[in-house]
């Protein structure tokens, strides 16, 4: 994530004739996209960086037009992410452990999983 950003600043400084720089502002002349789930243009992609990072994209150009500020909000803005992702990753563990969900409502076993629950429930049968 932290060379998405660095390579994200670095594209934007670039001058607007660049071909980088053109593709990343440039849409499709022509053409449409199929049906069906699409996979993520890089502009959402982008933007869902900037999100987890706590950076507003729409302040975007103005903090990359500095290198030192935009390497200053990087750093802050990655460890935001990291110090949410770590919480994140303690509460996702906390609800995968949680015994409330997977005891048995007729013995009242414990077991690690719901699929391990299903698997016991048919012991009762």
């Amino acid at each position: 994530m932290q060379r998405q950003l660095r390579w994200l600043g670095h594209v934007i400084r670039m001058p607007s004739y660049r071909l980088p720089r053109r593709l990343l502002y440039g849409t499709l002349q022509q053409g449409q996209r199929s049906a069906g789930g699409q996979k993520k243009r890089f502009s959402v992609h982008i933007k869902d960086t900037l999100k987890k990072c706590g950076i507003p994209p729409e302040q975007l150009e103005v903090l990359a037009s500095d290198r030192n500020t935009w390497r200053t909000t990087c750093n802050q803005g990655l460890t935001i992410f990291r110090s949410n992702y770590a919480a994140d990753a303690e509460s996702r563990h906390a609800a995968s452990t949680s015994s409330s969900s997977a005891t048995c409502h007729i013995c009242s076993r414990v077991c690690a999983s719901d699929f391990g629950l299903r698997s016991h429930l048919r012991s009762h049968t």
